[in-house]
């Protein structure tokens, strides 16, 4: 069944794409592509909930400066307390 999880009840990104689709059904274009081009915005939101690339890429970008000070032992950049 669409929007179940395995073990909670509903998936993890269901209300992302009830978002989603609540967008695309709100708008009055009758083309469907500019109704995508205004709901770009919640779908990226779905993606990222599915996919967590940015979340990812942040999480990457951290641990390199985390290991970079380690082995410089330099102070993080931007300053500080």
């Amino acid at each position: 069944m669409a929007g179940m999880g395995l073990s909670t009840g509903t998936a993890r990104c269901y209300d992302w794409y009830m978002d989603y689709l609540k967008c695309m059904d709100e708008r009055k274009e009758p083309m469907i592509a500019l109704r995508r081009e205004h709901c770009l915005e919640w779908l990226e939101d779905y993606n990222e909930c599915l996919h967590r690339e940015k979340e990812r890429t942040r999480r990457q970008v951290i641990e390199r400066e985390r290991r970079a000070q380690l082995a410089g032992g330099s102070k993080p950049a931007g300053g500080g307390h």
